[in-house]
């Protein structure tokens, strides 16, 4: 073995190793969030979260991994960073300053008016965001994965602290800011994240960007089409949820409420395998796009996809068994216990889903798994329509679990028809 192909696997080691660290502590956060705020509260969060992505990703979906590639690949990796950051900071000002102007307009169009605390704090995160995620595919350009890891775990670690001193607050509060505590949290994590990444970069000459500026923002735009059309489904969705639950009779803050249970409590912890299927998922790119043979890449995505499913199983069947004692004991809900039962099958097959995304990125079938996600989030919001008035909460829960084996299987459909090609 090399002595190179001997520091990839270390670094990705590491790697792995800070993934698994910085999402633990999300779910941490999570958790610690749920249980102060309320049900309530949580679900206003939510909807702010949702139209506060539909501004961020505009201003840093696509940027950070252009710029990673550009200056990987480069002669002139300072002026990339330079073209790029002047493209952060414009397009920052632009969505942030738009998300300001048009918060009252959208918690009144999205029939939330309690979230105009939280959407006016999250302003400032997008050019937070976006500058820097230009510093984090830079460092990863570089070849530098360190400091991105640093910033992520410093963003936690300050979110945690700012939310756990807060704790003796929050009570007294409002719903609509109690739901604002989350983002204020994120302002400041985003803040002290950016100063770390800031001491780490070292200085470098200023270049011409112009033509570089052209090139970041062509290869940026379809990346950023695709996550855009995603983050809007999901925020149609989050609006649909309370309101056919407020068509089935309940008023509109139980309808609130039982939407926060649902994204605030019930997914993050279906999300949870995601801790280790994650940083699997990122590493699986890499991998199957080194493979020199066909039979080495079939022999690794195999086991990637065996040791994703094992983990899904372990998580589903945990989570299955102890869905009551977590409902009770971590959020003090019983009803949380009750549909984390019905819902934790999909826990087994999130993690396939996550690792498959990453071998057909290694593969070059972004596009074919893009589709496949559209699709399934359309099937979600459809059923989310139709069954959430008959079914309640459990409707939309149903609705989620179908929407995502669809993604699945549309992309295990595309990645077999692949290999069918490629052996033929």
């Amino acid at each position: 073995m090399g002595v190179k192909e001997q520091s990839l696997k270390k670094q990705t080691a590491v790697m792995t190793a800070c993934n698994v660290l910085i999402r633990g502590l999300g779910f941490v956060l999570r958790l610690i969030t749920s249980r102060l705020l309320g049900t309530e509260a949580l679900g206003v969060m939510e909807l702010a979260g949702q139209a506060h992505m539909l501004a961020l990703t505009p201003a840093a979906a696509g940027l950070p991994t252009v710029v990673s590639r550009l200056v990987a690949s480069h002669k002139n990796p300072e002026g990339v960073l330079q073209a790029a950051r002047r493209m952060a900071v414009r397009l920052g000002i632009l969505m942030g300053g738009g998300l300001l102007l048009l918060a009252p307009w959208i918690a009144k169009a999205m029939g939330e008016e309690r979230m105009l605390p939280s959407l006016l704090l999250y302003g400032p995160c997008v050019l937070l965001i976006g500058l820097s995620g230009v510093y984090r595919g830079y460092s990863l350009g570089r070849g530098n994965a360190w400091p991105p890891a640093l910033c992520e775990l410093a963003e936690q670690l300050v979110r945690i602290a700012c939310v756990a001193g807060l704790a003796f607050l929050i009570p007294r509060l409002t719903v609509a800011w109690r739901a604002a505590v989350p983002a204020f949290a994120t302002v400041l994590g985003e803040g002290v994240g950016l100063w770390v990444m800031l001491k780490w970069r070292g200085k470098w000459k200023r270049e011409p960007v112009q033509p570089l500026r052209i090139s970041l923002f062509r290869q940026a735009l379809p990346i950023t089409l695709n996550r855009l059309s995603h983050t809007l489904l999901r925020t149609l969705c989050s609006v649909v949820i309370p309101l056919r639950l407020c068509a089935a009779g309940l008023s509109h803050a139980e309808a609130i409420s039982r939407m926060g249970m649902l994204n605030g409590m019930v997914m993050p912890m279906i999300f949870l395998p995601g801790i280790f299927s994650g940083a699997l998922g990122t590493v699986s790119t890499p991998a199957v796009a080194g493979c020199t043979s066909c039979d080495r890449q079939r022999r690794m995505t195999e086991r990637l996809l065996l040791t994703a499913a094992l983990v899904g199983c372990i998580c589903a069947g945990v989570l299955y068994g102890f869905a009551f004692w977590i409902g009770e004991r971590l959020y003090g809900l019983p009803e949380v216990g009750n549909l984390l039962q019905v819902m934790s099958p999909l826990a087994a097959f999130l993690p396939v889903q996550q690792v498959l995304s990453g071998i057909m990125a290694g593969l070059g079938l972004q596009r074919k798994s893009f589709y496949a996600g559209l699709m399934g989030a359309g099937v979600t919001l459809g059923l989310t329509w139709l069954w959430t008035k008959e079914q309640g909460i459990f409707g939309a829960g149903y609705a989620h679990m179908i929407g995502h084996v669809v993604t699945l299987v549309v992309c295990l459909i595309s990645f077999l028809m692949h290999q069918k090609t490629a052996d033929a």
